[in-house]
Protein backbone atom coordinates (compact mmCIF):
# COMPACT_ATOMS: atom_id res chain seq x y z
CA UNK A 1 0.00 0.00 0.00
CA UNK A 2 0.98 3.58 -0.91
CA UNK A 3 1.82 5.79 1.86
CA UNK A 4 -0.72 8.70 2.51
CA UNK A 5 0.73 11.59 0.51
CA UNK A 6 -0.43 15.59 1.69
CA UNK A 7 -3.68 16.89 0.19
CA UNK A 8 -5.26 19.84 1.11
CA UNK A 9 -8.79 20.68 0.88
CA UNK A 10 -10.88 24.11 1.12
CA UNK A 11 -13.28 23.92 4.62
CA UNK A 12 -15.87 26.54 2.69
CA UNK A 13 -16.37 24.80 -0.81
CA UNK A 14 -14.60 21.15 -0.45
CA UNK A 15 -12.49 21.57 -2.71
CA UNK A 16 -9.50 19.75 -3.25
CA UNK A 17 -5.98 20.37 -4.56
CA UNK A 18 -2.55 19.19 -4.11
CA UNK A 19 -0.50 22.10 -2.29
CA UNK A 20 -1.35 24.77 0.16
CA UNK A 21 -2.68 27.98 -0.94
CA UNK A 22 -3.75 31.31 1.22
CA UNK A 23 -6.72 31.67 -0.82
CA UNK A 24 -8.81 29.18 -2.79
CA UNK A 25 -8.78 29.31 -6.84
CA UNK A 26 -12.28 27.26 -6.62
CA UNK A 27 -14.50 30.09 -4.26
CA UNK A 28 -12.43 33.13 -3.47
CA UNK A 29 -12.05 31.85 0.36
CA UNK A 30 -8.84 33.37 2.40
CA UNK A 31 -7.47 31.01 4.66
CA UNK A 32 -9.63 28.07 4.16
CA UNK A 33 -7.35 25.27 2.80
CA UNK A 34 -6.16 22.68 5.15
CA UNK A 35 -4.29 19.82 4.98
CA UNK A 36 -6.02 16.34 4.89
CA UNK A 37 -4.70 13.05 3.62
CA UNK A 38 -4.94 11.80 0.14
CA UNK A 39 -7.23 9.43 -1.21
CA UNK A 40 -4.24 7.48 -2.72
CA UNK A 41 -4.36 5.39 0.77
CA UNK A 42 -7.24 3.80 -0.78
CA UNK A 43 -5.92 3.25 -4.61
CA UNK A 44 -5.25 -0.33 -4.37
CA UNK A 45 -8.45 -1.48 -2.28
CA UNK A 46 -11.47 -2.54 -5.35
CA UNK A 47 -13.75 -0.19 -6.30
CA UNK A 48 -16.83 -2.69 -5.76
CA UNK A 49 -17.20 -6.58 -5.22
CA UNK A 50 -17.32 -8.97 -7.68
CA UNK A 51 -20.39 -10.69 -5.87
CA UNK A 52 -22.53 -7.50 -5.66
CA UNK A 53 -25.92 -8.39 -6.65
CA UNK A 54 -27.72 -5.49 -8.58
CA UNK A 55 -30.52 -3.42 -7.45
CA UNK A 56 -34.30 -4.38 -8.18
CA UNK A 57 -35.74 -2.13 -10.12
CA UNK A 58 -39.27 -0.73 -10.31
CA UNK A 59 -41.35 1.50 -12.79
CA UNK A 60 -42.77 4.92 -11.61
CA UNK A 61 -45.59 4.22 -12.70
CA UNK A 62 -46.59 2.09 -9.46
CA UNK A 63 -45.11 4.27 -6.67
CA UNK A 64 -47.86 5.82 -4.74
CA UNK A 65 -49.56 9.22 -5.72
CA UNK A 66 -48.66 8.33 -9.23
CA UNK A 67 -46.49 11.32 -11.01
CA UNK A 68 -47.58 13.95 -7.88
CA UNK A 69 -45.79 14.23 -4.63
CA UNK A 70 -48.10 14.59 -1.72
CA UNK A 71 -48.13 18.08 -0.30
CA UNK A 72 -48.81 18.80 3.45
CA UNK A 73 -50.44 22.31 3.67
CA UNK A 74 -48.68 23.93 6.82
CA UNK A 75 -51.54 26.51 7.71
CA UNK A 76 -49.19 29.23 7.51
CA UNK A 77 -50.21 31.14 3.95
CA UNK A 78 -46.86 32.81 3.52
CA UNK A 79 -44.86 29.23 3.87
CA UNK A 80 -47.62 27.47 1.85
CA UNK A 81 -46.99 29.90 -1.17
CA UNK A 82 -43.27 30.25 -0.67
CA UNK A 83 -43.24 25.99 -0.95
CA UNK A 84 -46.10 26.29 -3.63
CA UNK A 85 -48.59 24.16 -1.49
CA UNK A 86 -46.67 23.13 1.62
CA UNK A 87 -44.13 20.48 2.69
CA UNK A 88 -43.67 17.67 0.22
CA UNK A 89 -42.85 14.26 2.49
CA UNK A 90 -39.33 13.43 3.34
CA UNK A 91 -38.26 17.19 2.17
CA UNK A 92 -35.14 18.70 3.63
CA UNK A 93 -35.49 22.66 3.02
CA UNK A 94 -32.50 24.89 4.22
CA UNK A 95 -33.29 28.33 5.91
CA UNK A 96 -30.57 30.34 5.81
CA UNK A 97 -29.80 34.07 7.22
CA UNK A 98 -27.67 36.39 9.29
CA UNK A 99 -28.08 35.88 12.99
CA UNK A 100 -30.79 37.78 14.40
CA UNK A 101 -32.59 38.40 11.53
CA UNK A 102 -35.52 36.12 12.87
CA UNK A 103 -35.03 32.50 11.37
CA UNK A 104 -36.01 31.24 14.91
CA UNK A 105 -39.13 33.06 15.47
CA UNK A 106 -40.53 32.60 12.13
CA UNK A 107 -39.94 28.85 12.52
CA UNK A 108 -41.36 28.68 16.01
CA UNK A 109 -44.43 30.07 14.33
CA UNK A 110 -44.36 26.90 11.56
CA UNK A 111 -44.31 24.98 14.38
CA UNK A 112 -46.71 26.00 16.77
CA UNK A 113 -49.69 26.14 13.74
CA UNK A 114 -48.41 21.97 12.68
CA UNK A 115 -48.63 21.44 16.10
CA UNK A 116 -52.19 23.06 16.79
CA UNK A 117 -53.47 20.84 13.95
CA UNK A 118 -52.77 17.47 16.04
CA UNK A 119 -49.51 16.85 13.84
CA UNK A 120 -46.57 15.81 15.97
CA UNK A 121 -43.88 18.22 15.63
CA UNK A 122 -39.80 17.96 17.13
CA UNK A 123 -37.52 20.85 17.46
CA UNK A 124 -34.19 20.01 17.96
CA UNK A 125 -32.02 22.57 19.65
CA UNK A 126 -28.63 22.62 19.14
CA UNK A 127 -27.76 26.55 19.17
CA UNK A 128 -30.08 27.10 22.25
CA UNK A 129 -31.21 25.83 25.76
CA UNK A 130 -34.87 24.64 25.64
CA UNK A 131 -35.99 26.80 28.49
CA UNK A 132 -34.85 29.58 25.00
CA UNK A 133 -36.86 27.70 23.00
CA UNK A 134 -39.58 27.65 25.53
CA UNK A 135 -39.69 31.74 26.60
CA UNK A 136 -40.36 32.35 22.95
CA UNK A 137 -42.99 29.93 21.91
CA UNK A 138 -44.71 31.23 25.35
CA UNK A 139 -44.33 35.01 23.40
CA UNK A 140 -45.87 33.62 20.33
CA UNK A 141 -48.28 31.78 22.03
CA UNK A 142 -49.75 31.48 25.40
CA UNK A 143 -50.55 27.88 24.86
CA UNK A 144 -48.19 25.13 23.68
CA UNK A 145 -49.81 22.24 21.77
CA UNK A 146 -49.20 18.98 23.65
CA UNK A 147 -47.65 17.27 20.29
CA UNK A 148 -45.02 19.86 20.21
CA UNK A 149 -41.82 18.40 21.66
CA UNK A 150 -37.86 19.31 21.97
CA UNK A 151 -34.73 17.28 21.91
CA UNK A 152 -31.41 18.94 23.09
CA UNK A 153 -29.04 16.87 21.31
CA UNK A 154 -26.32 17.81 18.62
CA UNK A 155 -25.63 14.60 17.82
CA UNK A 156 -26.50 13.75 13.88
CA UNK A 157 -27.26 9.88 14.22
CA UNK A 158 -28.83 10.43 17.52
CA UNK A 159 -31.38 13.18 16.20
CA UNK A 160 -32.28 10.71 12.57
CA UNK A 161 -32.43 7.89 14.76
CA UNK A 162 -35.28 9.91 16.69
CA UNK A 163 -36.98 10.46 13.87
CA UNK A 164 -37.04 7.33 12.39
CA UNK A 165 -38.42 5.79 15.89
CA UNK A 166 -40.57 8.91 16.34
CA UNK A 167 -42.07 9.37 12.75
CA UNK A 168 -42.82 13.51 13.13
CA UNK A 169 -44.70 15.24 10.78
CA UNK A 170 -41.93 17.89 10.68
CA UNK A 171 -38.86 18.20 12.18
CA UNK A 172 -37.01 21.96 12.76
CA UNK A 173 -33.18 21.60 13.27
CA UNK A 174 -31.68 25.21 14.42
CA UNK A 175 -28.52 25.14 13.69
CA UNK A 176 -26.88 22.43 11.03
CA UNK A 177 -23.77 24.14 11.94
CA UNK A 178 -23.92 22.66 15.69
CA UNK A 179 -24.35 19.15 14.39
CA UNK A 180 -21.42 16.54 14.18
CA UNK A 181 -21.16 12.74 13.99
CA UNK A 182 -18.88 10.63 15.93
CA UNK A 183 -17.73 8.85 13.22
CA UNK A 184 -16.41 12.02 11.20
CA UNK A 185 -13.33 13.41 11.96
CA UNK A 186 -13.31 17.34 13.09
CA UNK A 187 -15.20 19.93 14.85
CA UNK A 188 -18.78 20.59 14.70
CA UNK A 189 -19.73 23.71 11.55
CA UNK A 190 -16.35 22.50 9.26
CA UNK A 191 -17.24 21.34 5.91
CA UNK A 192 -16.85 17.45 6.46
CA UNK A 193 -19.13 17.57 9.76
CA UNK A 194 -21.76 19.33 8.52
CA UNK A 195 -21.77 17.72 5.06
CA UNK A 196 -22.00 13.97 7.13
CA UNK A 197 -25.17 15.62 9.30
CA UNK A 198 -27.03 16.93 6.72
CA UNK A 199 -26.91 13.97 4.72
CA UNK A 200 -27.65 11.17 7.83
CA UNK A 201 -30.57 13.74 8.65
CA UNK A 202 -31.68 13.57 4.82
CA UNK A 203 -31.69 9.84 4.50
CA UNK A 204 -33.81 9.80 7.84
CA UNK A 205 -36.22 12.16 6.28
CA UNK A 206 -36.71 10.42 3.14
CA UNK A 207 -37.34 6.72 4.94
CA UNK A 208 -39.88 8.23 7.15
CA UNK A 209 -41.60 10.45 4.78
CA UNK A 210 -40.86 13.79 7.54
CA UNK A 211 -40.49 16.60 6.22
CA UNK A 212 -37.36 18.78 7.97
CA UNK A 213 -36.27 22.33 7.87
CA UNK A 214 -32.69 22.84 9.06
CA UNK A 215 -31.47 25.88 9.66
CA UNK A 216 -28.24 27.66 8.45
CA UNK A 217 -26.16 30.45 9.63
CA UNK A 218 -24.53 32.60 6.70
CA UNK A 219 -21.08 33.88 6.36
CA UNK A 220 -20.13 38.08 6.56
CA UNK A 221 -20.72 37.77 2.75
CA UNK A 222 -24.10 36.75 3.19
CA UNK A 223 -23.46 32.79 1.80
CA UNK A 224 -24.53 29.86 3.70
CA UNK A 225 -21.76 29.07 5.83
CA UNK A 226 -20.02 25.70 5.04
CA UNK A 227 -19.58 23.42 2.14
CA UNK A 228 -21.73 24.76 -1.07
CA UNK A 229 -23.00 20.50 -1.67
CA UNK A 230 -25.24 21.34 1.68
CA UNK A 231 -27.49 23.24 -0.91
CA UNK A 232 -27.32 20.76 -3.70
CA UNK A 233 -27.95 17.78 -0.51
CA UNK A 234 -30.98 19.86 0.22
CA UNK A 235 -34.64 20.00 -1.69
CA UNK A 236 -35.44 23.56 -1.16
CA UNK A 237 -33.01 26.76 -0.17
CA UNK A 238 -34.73 29.68 1.30
CA UNK A 239 -33.18 32.88 2.51
CA UNK A 240 -33.90 35.59 4.83
CA UNK A 241 -32.35 38.94 3.94
CA UNK A 242 -32.14 42.42 4.70
CA UNK A 243 -30.81 44.49 7.93
CA UNK A 244 -31.65 43.59 11.58
CA UNK A 245 -32.22 47.65 12.36
CA UNK A 246 -35.18 48.02 9.60
CA UNK A 247 -38.18 46.55 9.77
CA UNK A 248 -38.88 44.82 6.49
CA UNK A 249 -37.38 41.12 5.79
CA UNK A 250 -37.54 39.30 2.69
CA UNK A 251 -38.02 35.66 2.60
CA UNK A 252 -36.94 34.89 -1.09
CA UNK A 253 -36.16 31.09 -2.60
CA UNK A 254 -33.18 30.14 -3.92
CA UNK A 255 -33.99 26.63 -5.05
CA UNK A 256 -36.77 24.23 -5.33
CA UNK A 257 -37.43 21.10 -6.63
CA UNK A 258 -40.77 20.78 -6.34
CA UNK A 259 -41.69 23.73 -7.45
CA UNK A 260 -40.95 27.79 -8.54
CA UNK A 261 -38.25 29.66 -7.41
CA UNK A 262 -40.10 32.87 -8.17
CA UNK A 263 -41.92 33.69 -4.81
CA UNK A 264 -40.98 35.79 -2.22
CA UNK A 265 -42.28 37.25 0.69
CA UNK A 266 -41.85 40.77 2.85
CA UNK A 267 -42.14 40.48 6.10
CA UNK A 268 -41.67 43.08 9.46
CA UNK A 269 -41.76 42.15 13.17
CA UNK A 270 -44.95 42.58 15.28
CA UNK A 271 -45.78 41.79 18.83
CA UNK A 272 -47.39 38.31 17.50
CA UNK A 273 -43.63 37.36 15.42
CA UNK A 274 -42.98 38.07 12.14
CA UNK A 275 -46.11 38.84 9.77
CA UNK A 276 -46.24 39.43 5.98
CA UNK A 277 -46.76 42.38 4.86
CA UNK A 278 -49.66 42.51 2.30
CA UNK A 279 -48.69 45.83 0.14
CA UNK A 280 -45.06 46.01 0.46
CA UNK A 281 -44.55 48.73 -2.16
CA UNK A 282 -46.82 51.24 -0.68
CA UNK A 283 -44.60 50.51 2.81
CA UNK A 284 -41.89 51.05 1.43
CA UNK A 285 -42.68 54.16 -0.29
CA UNK A 286 -45.57 55.47 1.78
CA UNK A 287 -43.12 57.95 4.15
CA UNK A 288 -40.80 58.91 1.11
CA UNK A 289 -40.44 62.73 1.07
CA UNK A 290 -41.67 65.39 -1.53
CA UNK A 291 -40.22 67.79 -3.37
CA UNK A 292 -36.18 66.42 -2.22
CA UNK A 293 -33.74 66.27 -4.96
CA UNK A 294 -31.88 63.15 -5.26
CA UNK A 295 -34.92 60.79 -4.62
CA UNK A 296 -36.15 58.60 -7.36
CA UNK A 297 -38.85 55.82 -7.36
CA UNK A 298 -37.76 52.62 -8.82
CA UNK A 299 -39.12 49.03 -8.96
CA UNK A 300 -37.50 45.81 -8.99
CA UNK A 301 -38.70 42.32 -9.04
CA UNK A 302 -38.54 40.24 -5.99
CA UNK A 303 -38.88 36.93 -7.76
CA UNK A 304 -42.61 37.21 -9.72
CA UNK A 305 -43.36 39.94 -7.72
CA UNK A 306 -42.64 43.93 -8.50
CA UNK A 307 -41.70 45.61 -5.23
CA UNK A 308 -41.75 49.50 -5.58
CA UNK A 309 -38.28 51.18 -3.54
CA UNK A 310 -36.71 54.60 -3.39
CA UNK A 311 -33.35 55.80 -4.08
CA UNK A 312 -31.74 58.43 -2.73
CA UNK A 313 -28.64 60.22 -3.50
CA UNK A 314 -26.77 62.82 -1.65
CA UNK A 315 -23.48 64.97 -3.35
CA UNK A 316 -21.44 67.15 -1.09
CA UNK A 317 -18.32 68.87 -1.56
CA UNK A 318 -15.30 67.28 -0.73
CA UNK A 319 -13.24 68.14 2.12
CA UNK A 320 -9.74 67.13 1.61
CA UNK A 321 -8.17 63.64 0.35
CA UNK A 322 -9.81 60.91 -2.08
CA UNK A 323 -13.46 61.87 -2.39
CA UNK A 324 -15.91 59.06 -0.60
CA UNK A 325 -18.08 56.92 -2.34
CA UNK A 326 -20.94 55.12 0.26
CA UNK A 327 -23.25 52.69 -0.64
CA UNK A 328 -26.43 51.12 0.91
CA UNK A 329 -28.77 48.48 -0.28
CA UNK A 330 -27.09 48.76 -3.03
CA UNK A 331 -24.02 47.51 -5.70
CA UNK A 332 -20.70 49.77 -4.75
CA UNK A 333 -19.28 48.44 -8.41
CA UNK A 334 -22.77 49.56 -10.09
CA UNK A 335 -22.13 53.39 -8.44
CA UNK A 336 -18.92 53.68 -9.70
CA UNK A 337 -20.04 52.67 -13.11
CA UNK A 338 -22.79 55.31 -13.29
CA UNK A 339 -20.03 57.93 -11.91
CA UNK A 340 -18.00 56.98 -14.73
CA UNK A 341 -20.93 56.79 -17.29
CA UNK A 342 -22.37 60.16 -16.10
CA UNK A 343 -18.74 61.79 -15.99
CA UNK A 344 -17.64 60.65 -19.55
CA UNK A 345 -21.48 60.76 -21.62
CA UNK A 346 -23.57 63.42 -19.56
CA UNK A 347 -20.70 65.78 -18.59
CA UNK A 348 -22.10 66.01 -14.94
CA UNK A 349 -18.89 64.76 -13.00
CA UNK A 350 -18.58 63.89 -9.06
CA UNK A 351 -14.72 64.09 -9.41
CA UNK A 352 -14.17 66.36 -6.29
CA UNK A 353 -17.86 65.29 -4.59
CA UNK A 354 -18.50 62.79 -1.66
CA UNK A 355 -21.27 60.47 -2.94
CA UNK A 356 -23.77 58.83 -1.26
CA UNK A 357 -26.49 56.32 -2.12
CA UNK A 358 -29.21 54.17 -0.25
CA UNK A 359 -32.29 52.23 -1.19
CA UNK A 360 -34.40 52.44 1.32
CA UNK A 361 -36.09 49.81 3.27
CA UNK A 362 -33.18 47.92 4.20
CA UNK A 363 -33.80 45.86 0.53
CA UNK A 364 -30.94 44.20 -1.09
CA UNK A 365 -31.39 46.03 -4.18
CA UNK A 366 -28.82 44.53 -6.58
CA UNK A 367 -30.98 44.40 -9.63
CA UNK A 368 -29.66 46.52 -12.98
CA UNK A 369 -33.11 47.53 -13.62
CA UNK A 370 -32.81 50.49 -10.85
CA UNK A 371 -29.51 51.72 -12.81
CA UNK A 372 -31.53 54.60 -14.20
CA UNK A 373 -32.92 55.69 -11.04
CA UNK A 374 -29.83 55.61 -9.28
CA UNK A 375 -28.42 58.12 -12.43
CA UNK A 376 -30.93 60.09 -12.14
CA UNK A 377 -31.07 60.63 -8.40
CA UNK A 378 -27.18 61.50 -8.35
CA UNK A 379 -27.76 63.97 -11.20
CA UNK A 380 -31.01 65.40 -9.43
CA UNK A 381 -28.92 65.71 -6.37
CA UNK A 382 -25.68 67.34 -7.76
CA UNK A 383 -27.75 70.18 -9.49
CA UNK A 384 -30.18 70.22 -6.22
CA UNK A 385 -33.16 70.18 -8.26
CA UNK A 386 -36.14 67.63 -7.65
CA UNK A 387 -37.78 65.55 -9.75
CA UNK A 388 -41.59 64.89 -10.14
CA UNK A 389 -42.62 62.81 -6.87
CA UNK A 390 -44.78 60.88 -9.18
CA UNK A 391 -42.30 60.03 -11.77
CA UNK A 392 -40.70 56.30 -11.96
CA UNK A 393 -37.23 55.45 -13.67
CA UNK A 394 -36.45 51.67 -14.68
CA UNK A 395 -33.41 50.62 -16.54
CA UNK A 396 -30.20 49.36 -17.30
CA UNK A 397 -27.46 51.58 -18.03
CA UNK A 398 -24.77 50.37 -20.28
CA UNK A 399 -21.05 52.07 -20.31
CA UNK A 400 -22.05 53.78 -23.79
CA UNK A 401 -24.98 55.25 -21.47
CA UNK A 402 -27.20 54.01 -23.31
CA UNK A 403 -30.72 52.48 -21.14
CA UNK A 404 -30.77 48.70 -21.54
CA UNK A 405 -33.74 47.31 -21.41
CA UNK A 406 -35.48 44.78 -18.45
CA UNK A 407 -37.37 42.35 -17.63
CA UNK A 408 -41.49 42.23 -17.40
CA UNK A 409 -41.77 45.98 -17.91
CA UNK A 410 -45.32 46.25 -18.39
CA UNK A 411 -45.88 44.23 -14.85
CA UNK A 412 -43.54 46.97 -13.50
CA UNK A 413 -45.31 49.78 -15.32
CA UNK A 414 -48.80 48.32 -13.95
CA UNK A 415 -47.42 48.35 -10.33
CA UNK A 416 -46.29 51.98 -10.62
CA UNK A 417 -49.73 53.06 -12.26
CA UNK A 418 -51.39 51.54 -9.13
CA UNK A 419 -49.52 53.28 -6.27
CA UNK A 420 -50.93 56.50 -8.54
CA UNK A 421 -47.34 56.99 -10.51
CA UNK A 422 -48.64 59.46 -13.23
CA UNK A 423 -44.72 59.21 -15.72
CA UNK A 424 -42.26 56.46 -16.40
CA UNK A 425 -39.02 57.25 -17.72
CA UNK A 426 -37.90 53.60 -19.33
CA UNK A 427 -35.98 52.35 -21.87
CA UNK A 428 -36.97 52.77 -25.65
CA UNK A 429 -38.06 49.10 -26.60
CA UNK A 430 -38.71 48.28 -30.67
CA UNK A 431 -42.03 47.89 -28.33
CA UNK A 432 -43.45 50.43 -26.08
CA UNK A 433 -44.48 48.73 -23.11
CA UNK A 434 -48.41 48.36 -23.31
CA UNK A 435 -50.26 47.60 -19.98
CA UNK A 436 -53.92 46.79 -19.97
CA UNK A 437 -56.68 49.14 -18.83
CA UNK A 438 -54.30 51.83 -18.01
CA UNK A 439 -54.62 55.50 -19.14
CA UNK A 440 -53.34 57.70 -17.29
CA UNK A 441 -49.89 56.76 -16.77
CA UNK A 442 -47.33 59.03 -19.26
CA UNK A 443 -44.37 56.80 -20.69
CA UNK A 444 -41.38 58.21 -21.76
CA UNK A 445 -38.92 56.18 -23.90
CA UNK A 446 -35.43 57.06 -23.45
CA UNK A 447 -32.25 56.01 -25.43
CA UNK A 448 -29.62 57.51 -23.58
CA UNK A 449 -29.04 59.10 -20.22
CA UNK A 450 -28.97 62.52 -21.18
CA UNK A 451 -32.39 62.31 -22.82
CA UNK A 452 -33.64 60.14 -19.36
CA UNK A 453 -32.32 63.58 -17.38
CA UNK A 454 -33.83 65.82 -20.42
CA UNK A 455 -37.10 63.89 -20.04
CA UNK A 456 -37.61 64.19 -15.97
CA UNK A 457 -36.72 67.79 -16.02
Amino acid sequence: MKDASPLYHCTKCDAQFSKWSGQCPECGAWSTIIEGLSAETNAERPVSSPNTRPGKTQPFATLEGGSHEPRSATGLDLWDRILSGGFVRGSVTLLGGEPGIGKSTLLAQLALIVAAQNKPVLYVTGEESPNQVYLRLKRLSPAIPSSFAFLDHTQADVIAATIRETKPHLTIIDSVQTLKLPTVTGEAGNATQVRASAAVIAEAAKQTGCSVVLVGQVTKEGELAGPRLLEHLVDTVLMMEGDRSQAFRLLRVVKHRFGTTEESSILTMGEQGLIEVLDPSAAFIGDRPKGTSGSVVSCLLQGARPLLIELQALVTPAGFGVPSRRVTGADANRLSLLLAVLGRRVGVGFGDQDVFVNAVGGVDAKDPSIDLAIALALASAKSDKPFPPDMIAMGEVGLAGEIRPVARMALRIKEAARLGFKTAIVPKEKESPIVSGQTRMEIKPCATIREAIQAAG
